[in-house]
């Protein structure tokens, strides 16, 4: 069975790794080349929309907001899109079924990521740079105790096929704060890279091609976290943080938005 991967593409990487493809103009065209040399059949490509979260209204198959492959792949017949009312895919998988969840956890039991978990799907980056976090490290908090994140529930409406669903989406956010909130997604990417988590296929000025198996991807976080609970943060977000909680106070939604 041909292995299936979910996939975060960028655009100027992919420009850097094949520039000789883009001599065709046709980014569909390019971006369907690099998928056959890659040898990769069955994608699930980011197609994120964050209109939900702003102003409670989104639909199945929203433009993606992350860059113009995107938009152009899911735009194509043999392409359909995964329920999530911000971080949704579209996939050329015919085995996946879409299912409405009216409440529903971003990253959690019914997410696409349990699906791709169950499934014994891979990750793939295709022309990131260190600086860039995957959102499997929202996955791979489900397996431990977030505390620099907190819970919040949104409400709004998903329409799809002419109607409109309310949904209530729990997702974990930043505090709510002028406080500088971010991931060290580079000391993240160096570390997996160099223990082997993200099998790096294709490097060039910085730019990377790179898969890893998601559970090894979950596990590596946890056993980090483990040993800091603050690890995957940016050193000045971890800094802010710890002295908010020696002042015997936590992360949480009524510190912040009460």
């Amino acid at each position: 069975m041909k292995k299936k991967y979910l996939c975060h593409v960028d655009f100027f990487g992919l420009y850097n790794l094949f520039k000789n493809k883009f001599e065709n103009k046709d980014l569909k065209n390019v971006f369907n080349e690099i998928l056959e040399e890659l040898e990769i059949e069955t994608i699930y490509l980011a197609t994120f929309n964050y209109d939900f979260l702003q102003n409670g209204k989104t639909k199945y198959g929203a433009a993606s907001q992350l860059n113009e492959i995107t938009r152009i792949m899911q735009k194509q017949k043999n392409f359909k899109h995964t329920f999530d009312p911000v971080f949704s895919f579209c996939t050329n998988d015919k085995d996946y079924k879409v299912k409405i969840v009216r409440n529903f956890e971003s990253f959690g039991k019914d997410s696409l990521y349990a699906y791709a978990l169950k499934n014994n799907m891979e990750y793939l980056h295709l022309g990131t740079n260190q600086d860039f976090i995957s959102t499997g490290i929202h996955y791979a908090e489900k397996f431990f105790d977030v505390q620099y994140r907190y819970k919040k529930r949104f409400i709004g409406n998903y329409k799809y096929k002419n109607k409109n669903n309310k949904i209530i989406y729990n997702h974990t956010v930043w505090p709510m704060t002028k406080n500088f909130c971010r991931y060290d997604a580079k000391k993240i990417n160096q570390d997996l890279i160099k223990d082997g988590v993200w099998n790096v296929l294709k490097l060039k000025n910085g730019y990377y091609i790179k898969k890893a198996k998601i559970n090894l991807f979950n596990n590596y976080i946890k056993e980090k976290v483990k040993i800091d609970p603050y690890y995957p943060l940016h050193k000045k977000t971890k800094t802010w943080m710890k002295k908010f909680v020696e002042n015997k106070k936590r992360i949480s939604l009524e510190n912040f938005e009460s």
